[in-house]
């Protein structure tokens, strides 16, 4: 540890002098130069003022020299002290394969001392006459490490022929948490302590894996003075660079006895994108196999340790000491004897004998493979076909992803997804022209098999990232009708890019429904609602539709049709329900030809009235004709920044059908505050009233307005989310006028730009969130 620190101060000492010598250089230089200027002035008369413009361009050049000479310096310093900590990192693991190599071999020579004592003591016990199968019986009993360590080969089992459930090791890992409650002076005092239990090596792994994971560096304190060369002071060299998982995990096997190596190579870790060429000096990683059964298996307990959460019970209150605190690792199982076919898909072994493969993978191949992380292998997913990283659209924009989902999991296990730009300029972009980009996937899940359907919206290059987790009681209506279905995490399972190089026509995109999956298995899932009529997403109609589910108890149902440019309002008509001996009913009768969105939302019937409804399911519908064709108006309104003066404010009818303002006089609307704006209008008349909200370009903002008319004033209170300039126009029409379509009275400019403000309330989460 001293020399580190010695050769740290010596680079620091010769990098400042380096810089120095570079600063005097430059100095000099820049005032000969100064000094050259001044005395052709002084040769020349000049005046005083061009002797001080001098003398403040030579001040301002010696600042910027000094403002550029402290960040060459920064910048070195950061360089030399990267390159330092992978040399100690390095110099540490050496050492330390070195002593587990010396380890290793002393229990060899100890464990052959004793089996030559007990051979003797055979022999002296049989009068010399000893069977030598009995002795090869009595010996292998004590055989602790192998006499000679086998080549690096594939395994010749499966993971879950070691164990197939980590319940298994249930009373072993709240073992190992009670030790690492408590701390130990040396590396034999604590794996003495760990294994002491343990019956097999694959227990003895397994207690070393645990106890590395279920540390907490983020709240772990550590004395001054530390002892490097301890349990406690590898983990203080994790928590500050110096030191490495690996390296730990390997000095502990060696005093358990177990071999274990260390494996370097690359990995899809943080910052990697599918698609991404890897550099010699990018994307480094290093791990470890350890010897199971005859059998070498990659253990990284760097990313087995990777999620922080509260344990046991969510809601007590954290209690940290030094010896103890109440924050455990959700650690991840994956990542503890991995089987090789599916740890390729993240981590390369440079070494084709360490990837421990039948069919060894190179780097470009390993490039190519589709970027999935653990939760994919936790719940069994598989694609349905070879897939790569990267997929190309054809061109009219399409590509599909599906991933297949064992029966056990199907009916609790919830996807969702996010698509984005992958270009620089764009990459936090999730709206394409007003569109949100999710509208060009279909995402639905039919006969154990997700689908994600995606029509790009323009020729460019794309990020498609799945995410799934598997839901429980908590998530689904319960018995208390009251109770709030919980929020849970989704996790990422796998990520492509996607590639549309050229494009044939538009592509418009999905109506602007509920986010996530369509069809009926959201409303199973968490409803218990039993599709009996259409159990796929998209349903082709014919004139009309009538839809029937199963209920599995009195549910309350808002239904909702929507179609691109088409006011929801306008479209309230055209569906309705009704609920019969526990059978829903939805009818749909579309006024014209076109796709339609149907979105279904459930409650209790039995919950308060300020329960709020929450999306069960919606369909894609898909209209081919109609009997009788209904003319709706087009709620699409030009851009606001290109609309001429003279159409905001109100028109000739807006005063013909007795309409006022109340609230803003001005149609041009300037919002800082980040709360809700309310606009409210007189009426005289018994009028029909609508609305759209349009964010610019063309984004339907409509879904952040409520409306509400008590006969004499309507209040419209908007609740907006983002900056930008809105167009909210107001449509009406005498109610004794139905057969007239609204028209246009009203339209307010609204510009918002939001002074955010420091907040103490909690936003309230929707029922689903998902996080990497």
């Amino acid at each position: 540890m001293e020399t580190f620190r010695a050769e740290r101060r010596e680079e620091k000492k010769k990098i400042d002098q380096e810089v120095d010598e570079e600063w005097e250089e430059r100095l000099k230089e820049l005032t000969a130069n100064f000094d050259a200027d001044m005395e052709k002035r002084t040769g020349h008369k000049a005046k005083d003022d061009d002797k001080k413009a001098v003398s403040m361009k030579y001040a301002q050049k010696k600042n910027q020299l000094k403002e550029s000479m402290t960040v060459k310096l920064k910048q070195k310093q950061e360089a030399i002290t990267l390159r330092l900590r992978k040399k100690e990192q390095q110099d540490t693991a050496d050492m330390v394969t070195k002593h587990s190599e010396q380890m290793l071999n002393l229990l060899k020579e100890k464990q052959q001392e004793i089996r030559q004592e007990i051979v003797e003591e055979m022999k002296d016990a049989a009068g010399g006459d000893v069977d030598a199968v009995d002795t090869a019986v009595i010996l292998e009993e004590v055989t602790i490490v192998p006499i000679e360590l086998p080549e690096f080969h594939p395994p010749n089992c499966r993971k879950r022929d070691l164990y197939y459930d980590a319940e298994v090791f249930k009373e072993l890992d709240e073992y190992v948490f009670s030790v690492a409650e408590k701390e130990q002076s040396t590396f034999t005092h604590l794996v003495a302590e760990l294994t002491q239990n343990c019956l097999s090596d694959l227990e003895k792994a397994r207690a070393i894996f645990r106890w590395i994971t279920v540390k907490d560096l983020n709240v772990l304190e550590f004395v001054e003075g530390l002892e490097k060369d301890t349990p406690m002071g590898l983990l203080r060299g994790i928590k500050y660079g110096t030191e490495t998982y690996h390296t730990l995990f390997m000095r502990l096997c060696s005093y358990a006895g177990l071999p274990c190596v260390e494996i370097k190579g690359h990995s899809k870790s943080v910052g990697y994108e599918p698609g991404m060429k890897i550099r010699e000096d990018t994307f480094q990683n290093t791990w470890n196999a350890v010897l199971i059964g005859g059998n070498w298996w990659p253990v990284q307990c760097n990313w087995g340790a990777r999620h922080l959460v509260l344990n046991k019970d969510a809601q007590e209150k954290l209690v940290k000491t030094k010896k103890q605190d109440k924050i455990r690792y959700q650690y991840d199982e994956h990542y503890f004897l991995t089987d090789p076919d599916e740890f390729i898909r993240e981590f390369w072994a440079a070494d084709e004998d360490k990837q421990l493969l039948e069919k060894p993978v190179s780097l470009a191949q390993f490039e190519q493979m589709p970027f999935v992380r653990s939760v994919f292998f936790h719940y069994g997913l598989e694609f349905d076909r070879q897939m790569r990283a990267v997929l190309y659209a054809d061109n009219k924009g399409g590509t599909e992803v599906k991933v297949n989902v064992p029966t056990e999991y199907a009916k609790d296990l919830v996807f969702h997804y996010q698509i984005r730009f992958a270009d620089r300029e764009r990459r936090n972009d999730t709206e394409f022209r007003g569109a949100k980009l999710e509208r060009f996937v279909f995402h639905s899940l039919v006969e154990s098999q997700a689908l994600f359907s995606v029509h790009v919206p323009a020729p460019s290059s794309y990020f498609l990232e799945v995410f799934a987790n598997r839901i429980d009681e908590t998530n689904k209506i319960g018995d208390d009708p009251n109770a709030t279905m919980m929020p849970f995490r989704l996790k990422c399972a796998c990520k492509f890019k996607i590639v549309c190089e050229e494009m044939v026509g538009k592509m418009h995109p999905l109506p602007n429904c509920a986010s996530g999956e369509w069809g009926p298995s959201k409303g199973e899932r968490h409803f218990g609602l039993k599709a009996m009529t259409h159990i796929t997403g998209v349903v082709s109609v014919d004139n009309d539709l009538e839809m029937k589910f199963q209920l599995p108890r009195k549910l309350h149902f808002l239904c909702k049709l929507r179609m691109n440019g088409v006011e929801d309002s306008m479209l309230e008509k055209f569906v309705n329900f009704s609920v019969y001996d526990d059978i829903l009913t939805v009818k749909v009768k579309p006024p014209q030809a076109g796709q339609y969105g149907l979105d279904i939302y459930a409650r209790p019937e039995d919950a308060a009235d300020n329960h709020t409804l929450a999306h069960a399911c919606k369909y894609l519908l898909n209209v081919t004709s109609v009997n009788e064709v209904i003319n709706l108006p087009v709620s699409k309104v030009e851009s606001s920044s290109r609309m001429s003066k003279d159409k905001w404010g109100p028109n000739e009818l807006f005063q013909q059908i007795g309409m006022r303002t109340l609230s803003h006089s001005d149609p041009t609307i300037t919002k800082t505050d980040t709360g809700t704006l309310v606009i409210e209008m007189g009426l005289s008349e018994t009028v029909k009233l609508s609305y759209n909200l349009t964010r610019e370009p063309d984004e339907d903002c409509r879904s952040v307005v409520s409306m509400k008319d008590n006969g004499k004033k309507v209040k419209f209170s908007l609740s907006l989310a983002k900056p930008g300039n809105y167009l909210f126009a107001v449509y009406a029409r005498k109610k004794k006028d139905s057969d007239r379509n609204m028209a246009n009275v009203y339209n307010y400019m609204i510009k918002y730009t939001p002074v955010e403000k420091q907040s103490t309330l909690k936003k309230k989460k929707g029922l689903f969130s998902s996080k990497k």
